[in-house]
Order: C-alpha cells, then sequence, then structure tokens
C-alpha cells in the first residue's frame, strides 16, 4: 500500500514537471489543429513531453485556468466572449502561439470586411436587429504574439519542427532563442520539387512574395499560391504586383489577395 502510494506520488510529480500546454479555439473551422492529429503518432510522441491543459478535439476536461508555458490559439477573436478567451490566455501563457491563417491574417473571415457590411449579412440573417458585424481583425490587433504557425490550414511538420524549440525557450525565458522561419519563398520549395514555373506559363501565382514552407503544395497540383502564409519579409511586393499586372485585372488581384487575409498586408508594404 505504501509503495502504491510512492508512486502515485513521484507520477504525480513527474507530471507536474512537464510543461503546460493548452490549444484553445476561437472563431474558426479548426482545420489546423486537424493537420496536427493528421500526423498520428509523431504528434501524440511529441504531446508526452507536455500536459495538455486543454485540448477540446482531445479532452473534454474542465480547463482550471492555471499558468501555462505556451498557449496556443487557433481561429479569429470576433465575438467579446471570444477576446476575453484570449487575453485570459495570454495571461496565463509565457509563450503564445498562433495556429493558423485565420487568426495570424485574418484569414477568410476577412473577406466581410471588404463587401457591404450590413448588406451582406442580410444574405446570412432573415432579421440582422441584434447581430453583431464586427470587423475582423487578427490576434495580434489584441495581445502580443510571440510566434506565428502560417498556413491554412498549418504544415504539421513544421510544428513538430519548431514546436520543441518553444518548449526550450519557455523553460529558459531566453526569448532571443526564439525560431524563425526562414525568409524564402514558395519558389524554393516548388524549384525543389521539379515543378514548372507557373509565371513562365503565364499562370498568376504569389509564391516569389509569400513565405514558405508549405512544401509548395498548391503549386505542385498546378494551383497558383494565393498567399495564406503570407508575405516574406523581404519579398519585392511592387515588382511582384507589376509581374502579376500582365495576368491579371486590379480586381482579380484584390479578389485573390482577399481571400486569406493578404490584402491588408499588402496595401500596408506599398505604402512604406
Amino acid at each position: 500500500m505504501i509503495c502504491r502510494e510512492i508512486k502515485f506520488s513521484l507520477e504525480k510529480m513527474k507530471k507536474k514537471q512537464k510543461p503546460k500546454i493548452a490549444i484553445v479555439s476561437l472563431t474558426s473551422c479548426e482545420g489546423c489543429q486537424f493537420a496536427l492529429l493528421d500526423l498520428g503518432e509523431k504528434f501524440l510522441n511529441l504531446m508526452e513531453k507536455v500536459e495538455m491543459v486543454d485540448f477540446r478535439l482531445l479532452e473534454d476536461e474542465e480547463d482550471a485556468g492555471e499558468k501555462l508555458d505556451i498557449g496556443i490559439i487557433e481561429g479569429n477573436p470576433i465575438t467579446k466572449e471570444n477576446e476575453k478567451t484570449l487575453k485570459k490566455l495570454r495571461e496565463r501563457s509565457k509563450i503564445l502561439v498562433v495556429l493558423g491563417n485565420c487568426a495570424a491574417m485574418g484569414g477568410v473571415p476577412e473577406i466581410k470586411n471588404y463587401q457591404e457590411g450590413v448588406n451582406t449579412i442580410k444574405h446570412v440573417y432573415k432579421y440582422i436587429q441584434g447581430i453583431e458585424n464586427p470587423e475582423i481583425k487578427e490576434v495580434d490587433n489584441f495581445v502580443k504574439v510571440d510566434f506565428t504557425f502560417p498556413g491554412c490550414p498549418i504544415t504539421g511538420k513544421e510544428f513538430l519542427k519548431y514546436f520543441p524549440i518553444l518548449l526550450e525557450v519557455a523553460k529558459s525565458r531566453d526569448f532571443s532563442n526564439m525560431p524563425k522561419i526562414p525568409d524564402q519563398p514558395v519558389c524554393v520549395e516548388c524549384k525543389a520539387k521539379g515543378n514548372k514555373c507557373l509565371l513562365l506559363e503565364n499562370k498568376p501565382c504569389f509564391g516569389p512574395m509569400i513565405l514558405g514552407g508549405c512544401d509548395a503544395v498548391c503549386p505542385t497540383a498546378r494551383m497558383g499560391c494565393q498567399g495564406c502564409r503570407g508575405l516574406r519579409p523581404k519579398g519585392n511586393i511592387k515588382a511582384m504586383k507589376a509581374t502579376l499586372k500582365k495576368m491579371m485585372t486590379d480586381e482579380e488581384f484584390e479578389n485573390v489577395t482577399e481571400i486569406f487575409g493578404l490584402r491588408d498586408d499588402i496595401e500596408e508594404k506599398l505604402k512604406m
């Protein structure tokens, strides 16, 4: 009986020593979280190194609201409740990580920012009285973000690569060791796969100005990159837009850049 109690106490202490993390959903499709589950055993093995405080796709226990080493957020803070959840997670977390395009760039929901406001929601709701219709904003408009996993959805392999580094940063509290995704375009991966350049075929593709790391999945399927991973820090936006002008109208360019919330970032870069 005593041995059993000692064993239980040791296991409890061991559990306490594990870094605590939470994966929290705001308004989203949760596709990025399913990208993690698609990793299967690799993801589960990685999660053995941590104590999962909250992740509703895997468990349904109540989150006690304790301090976290890493808080991970997916989706848009659209509702007041979303904002409250986000701010509380930031307060609890040593490191706050954004998961995916919606949280990082506004994503597909941000398209409505460019529509006709009240007239747009009339297509969804018969009676709009009392229906809130806030502007869609990225997570970093509300709280400080320490690291972003870009994409729609995120790349599972990228999560496996950088998450252990984030755990080390949380442990040491040395934020100078925060990982950085290399500033290289989607084109690097496209060329490595032996793909023929879509731009050379006079087909629109945003690859040269978009941050790589997705394994060029869209161009490999002969679909032009639409920028779900966001702009490269050193991407030449003006040159890219001038090139694309030969292949698509200004209206078509704006429509594509609205899909993943890229339009705002491009407009801001062009003003600089």
